[in-house]
């Protein structure tokens, strides 16, 4: 073959391979939760957060476009059950699976305990809880276990939109717990956002053993037959979870 014949395959395989980049590439929609800080939440109208680095990340490797519109969580979920895109921050359960094809985990999430101080109390197992007032977030999931014990009745949550609002009921008397994501990070977080919180700060305190640990995914409906960008994302964030750069995007120095 001539030196203008190798050229010329040369510029066949480049265009094949941006051609078939191309037709795999996709722009997705995903919604998470607008206020769920530091793993996700809007800062003056943007997306912030673990997650988002983590998407803007992986779009490098996967060649797709992740579009990310965050919401109130119940409203988040049920665009997503609705097919309208996937969804992240979101725990995986059996009743889940039915409907979503997931991720592997992309953070695991520590789903802590803060009571008021001079009321703490021994925390080991969900019995410790029963009799108590549980403070949590509207439609979240706390793994299989917490969910059928607050199915069951053996736990009594009552739930709401945000953090911030569920610290000052704690404040308040009118809760015995609150459940916060992402541990101390997730408390300081919600206690700088809001005066009344910060100038109480040292009234909280966060029981030592977290509710649960809980791995967050991407997760999109069965119906939307994603399963080729899921695989995209999955070899992408294995990749990424081997190197220092992971530890740096959720805060973990290497």
């Amino acid at each position: 073959m001539t030196i203008k014949g190798y050229c010329s395959a040369a510029v066949c395989v480049c265009v094949l391979f941006c051609v078939t980049l191309c037709v795999s590439a996709e722009n997705l929609v995903i919604y998470g939760d607008n206020s769920y800080p530091p793993i996700i939440y809007l800062d003056n109208d943007q997306t912030a957060g673990i997650l988002p680095a983590i998407f803007a990340r992986l779009e490098k490797d996967t060649g797709d476009t992740y579009e990310l519109r965050l919401l109130p969580w119940k409203r988040a979920l049920k665009n997503a059950q609705n097919s309208d895109g996937g969804i992240t921050n979101i725990s995986r359960n059996e009743a889940r699976e039915k409907f979503y094809d997931f991720s592997l985990p992309i953070y695991d999430d520590d789903i802590s305990l803060v009571v008021l101080k001079g009321h703490e109390f021994d925390f080991n197992t969900l019995k410790d809880l029963q009799g108590k007032k549980l403070g949590g977030l509207s439609g979240a999931s706390y793994g299989e276990v917490v969910d059928q014990a607050i199915s069951n009745g053996e736990l009594h949550v009552e739930r709401e939109n945000g953090g911030q609002s569920r610290l000052l009921k704690l404040l308040a008397g009118r809760i015995d717990v609150a459940i916060i994501g992402n541990g101390i990070a997730g408390l300081e977080v919600i206690l700088a956002s809001d005066p009344g919180l910060e100038a109480n700060r040292n009234q909280f305190v966060m029981l030592p053993k977290p509710l649960v640990r809980d791995p967050l995914h991407l997760a999109f409906s069965k119906a939307m037959n994603v399963q080729p960008a899921l695989e995209r994302f999955n070899k992408a964030l294995v990749a990424l979870k081997r190197t220092d750069e992971y530890q740096q995007l959720i805060g973990i120095k290497p």
